[in-house]
């Protein structure tokens, strides 16, 4: 039976049943994490051990923590959220695209960075491309560019948690969220690199399970696609259409109103797929692969992210639309944001809300992690210890542990002051900036012997400015100035002249480096 307006299942109130297991299920997905943690403080004694361990560690381990460093709260939770409000058509920028998971990234960045940080003994994703380019002022730049789009994209991973554990208790997220953010400093103090690493890897294991099975049980129980799409039509036919036409064509919802903004959505997925820092990172302690080890984390990517992430933009924020219709929409300042776990209560009731609890507080809490970490390691090993290289490795460590203390306190405090309306327009922007900027600054430079510090560098800073511009003129001003998707076609293709341009114009490095570098002489 198709459900009618006067059918639709009430929001669902937070019982003590429901507030028990959501402790029962964050309490051991943090207790876990602690543990890790500890066993990884065994694995390091210096400040670059610290930083990146012994470059070590398998594939298995990486894959799963790569998936976890991109499977954020956005993925996880405010896709769902999109797709619930905007129906099939907003499962263009849900994630649509992702289907191939991150392996683009796996693709074109995975041994490149690992062979190069090692063969440059960088421990950071800025240090590898300062001393690829021989420049301690880019790897400066670079670090502090990496600081501001972190810190935007950081926001988002904390108003997730907050939102599953409003929806599972009804009640503030000032103390699960501070929890939270203290465990997390806890494991990253403790392990560096290597418990993080593992920690990741865990939480990325949580929400692929927990991702999947919502996905199958979403579709099995809402009478397959045929009877998602019967239920949807009857509702809203608008709902149905893969192009909304009458939606604005400036501002976000271009992306589903006009081909400009649909076919902006893959260049999105792939560069920040490709470019993001926090993805980038997580091959700098990987041992050299081999072609076993290379298909493996393939294998582990696609399956921790493609599946979950297809599951979750084709069925959960639909199925959620059939069974609460608009409802959810009026609750502020959660609103769409609250399709997934009030679909997992509605689906297993409050044992399915808690594991949806556990896998939403893993995917945000290991992509806040990887972010976190990098931020901190930006400031103690990418401006001081490279400007000032005889600061002591005992005092780098305890400044490390202040600054992912502070980089966790201040999206946790805007969070609570000002959480974004829309978690994945909000982080969109971020997400868009990180990707245009880094997928040439990062991967390009990996292949493109002729780019030079002068490119990275002016890439780096038009790419920050136009996404500070670029998030006034889209999502601040009223009307909008233009649409998202015209934005990211702006943004990539003017950072790409950019970068090609100006390295045309200015001298590389020496011949000497990149023979090292590369392995073979720079052609003349």
């Amino acid at each position: 039976m198709i459900p009618q307006a006067a059918q639709f299942r009430p929001v669902p109130v937070p019982d003590a049943t429901m507030i028990i297991t959501g402790v029962i299920a964050v309490g051991l997905l943090l207790a876990i994490c602690i543990f890790l943690g500890l066993a990884g403080k065994k694995q390091w004694k210096t400040f670059d051990e610290y930083l990146v361990g012994k470059r070590d560690i398998g594939p298995v381990v990486t894959g799963a923590a790569l998936s976890a460093s991109y499977i954020s709260g956005w993925a996880f939770c405010g896709s769902t959220g999109i797709v619930y409000t905007l129906g099939f058509s907003g499962m263009w920028f849900a994630g649509i695209f992702s289907l191939v998971g991150i392996v683009p990234c796996i693709w074109l960045a995975a041994a490149k960075t690992r062979d190069f940080a090692a063969k440059l003994g960088a421990a950071t994703l800025p240090e590898t491309i300062g001393r690829r380019f021989e420049s301690k002022a880019l790897q400066t730049v670079v670090a502090i560019a990496m600081l501001f789009f972190l810190f935007l994209y950081s926001v988002g991973q904390l108003k997730a948690g907050g939102t599953v554990w409003y929806a599972m208790t009804g009640l503030s997220p000032l103390w699960c969220l501070l929890l939270s953010v203290f465990v997390a400093w806890l494991y990253m103090v403790l392990g560096g690199y290597v418990g993080n690493q593992y920690a990741m890897a865990f939480q990325g294991l949580i929400f692929a399970i927990v991702g999947t099975i919502l996905g199958l049980w979403a579709i099995i129980h809402i009478g397959g696609f045929w009877g998602v799409a019967q239920a949807i039509a009857a509702q809203n036919p608008k709902l149905m259409t893969l192009i909304r036409p009458e939606l604005p064509k400036i501002g976000f919802t271009q992306l589903m109103s006009s081909w400009v903004g649909i076919l902006a959505c893959p260049v999105i997925f792939f560069t920040m797929a490709v470019g993001f820092p926090h993805n980038v990172s997580r091959f700098l302690g990987m041992k050299k692969v081999t072609k076993r080890d290379y298909w493996l984390l393939v294998l582990i990517v696609w399956l921790f992210t493609g599946i979950p992430i297809m599951l979750d933009c084709s069925s959960n924020g639909l199925v959620a639309r059939v069974i609460y219709g608009p409802a959810l929409l009026k609750i502020e300042p959660w609103k769409g944001d609250l399709a997934a776990p009030y679909l997992s209560y509605a689906l297993g009731g409050p044992w399915l809300l808690a594991a949806y609890t556990a896998g939403l507080f893993s995917a945000a809490l290991s992509t806040l992690a990887g972010m976190v970490f990098i931020m901190s390691a930006n400031v103690t090993r990418d401006v001081i210890k490279s400007w000032w290289p005889d600061v002591s490795d005992k005092s780098m460590l305890y400044l490390g542990y202040f600054l992912i203390a502070l980089f966790l306190f201040l999206p946790f405090y805007f969070t609570l002051v000002r959480p974004p309306e829309l978690l994945s327009i909000f982080m969109g922007m971020a997400a868009m900036g990180l990707g245009a900027v880094f997928f040439f600054v990062t991967a390009i430079s990996y292949y493109w012997k002729r780019a030079t510090k002068w490119g990275a560098m002016a890439c780096v800073v038009w790419g920050t400015v136009f996404t500070l511009y670029g998030s006034y003129a889209v999502l601040a001003k009223k009307p909008p100035l233009y649409g998202m998707g015209s934005y990211e076609w702006f943004l990539v293709i003017s950072c790409g002249l950019i970068y090609f341009i100006v390295s045309a114009i200015t001298k590389p490095p020496s011949k000497e480096h990149l023979d090292k570098l590369f392995g073979t002489p720079l052609a003349k």
